[in-house]
């Protein structure tokens, strides 16, 4: 389930922190004297196409709704977002129900009939770093990000800057920013698998759709191994009323509540 996390959670790359569409090309970087702007004004463009940083961080919480699907399969989902790092995911993977929770210091998952129960410590780190509302590129340096300016590459027909940002945790991102609209078209990131093998994943963006005042993405593709994936978004709500219990493990002690 670890692929279709990292899916979901690039999907929404634009404006969560969670997650594209079209099969982009992937572009060469071109030589960094080449381009006239500075890390910091791509970023700070990047933040201010998405709807300005006051909004992004007067943001509360997120409802997500869609649906993602590889080979044959088509599996619906139901993101819950919530400030500063709540999280909820249900729906069903592999023909699988499924509730997950990071309910801000710990994560929680039902699959199929097993009742809700603790997440393996791996999973649950990686969960947290999933939770987490704010995009790595808010406020990065605060937060032991670092982001460096690569340089200019054309990515489906269109110049792009291409941002290489190093979390504070070592996971090195590669993303590339339209050079007119500032938005997302792709992102590479490494990960490992369930063997514990690292893996790649190519994802690119399109579909942008104004919600609440913010920007997002409403279709991405991914690509690992070969294997092509989508996630097609349905709806997405900006602070809506969501039930705090939504993010507890007490709440979805059966995937029979996924829906």
């Amino acid at each position: 389930m670890q692929r279709w996390i990292l899916a979901m959670a690039m999907a929404l790359g634009g404006a969560s922190a969670c997650d594209d569409n079209g099969s982009g090309e992937g572009g060469k970087p071109g030589a960094a004297p080449q381009t006239e702007l500075t890390a910091e004004q791509v970023v700070a463009g990047h933040l201010a196409a998405l709807g300005g940083l006051d909004r992004l961080k007067a943001t509360k919480n997120l409802v997500i709704r869609g649906e993602y699907r590889e080979g044959g399969s088509v599996d619906a989902f139901v993101a819950y977002r919530a400030r500063p790092n709540k999280f909820r995911k249900e729906g069903t993977h592999e023909g699988k129900a499924f509730v997950k929770v990071f309910d801000g210091d710990k994560g929680w998952l039902a699959e199929g009939d097993a009742p809700m129960g603790p997440m393996p410590a791996e999973h649950a780190a990686k969960l947290k770093q999933y939770a987490e509302f704010d995009d790595a590129l808010v406020d990065a340096a605060a937060r032991g990000h670092r982001v460096e300016l690569v340089g200019a590459a054309e990515v489906k027909g269109s110049k792009a800057y291409q941002l290489q940002v190093t979390l504070a945790n070592g996971d090195v991102e590669q993303r590339w920013l339209d050079a007119t609209t500032f938005l997302d078209v792709k992102r590479t990131v490494t990960f490992k698998d369930k063997a514990g093998a690292q893996k790649t994943k190519n994802v690119t963006f399109s579909d942008w759709r104004e919600v609440g005042g913010l920007k997002f993405n409403f279709a991405s593709e991914g690509e690992v191994d070969g294997k092509v994936s989508t996630v097609k978004i349905q709806s997405i709500e900006v602070d809506g009323s969501i039930d705090p219990s939504k993010f507890t493990a007490q709440l979805a002690n059966t995937v029979a509540m996924a829906r």
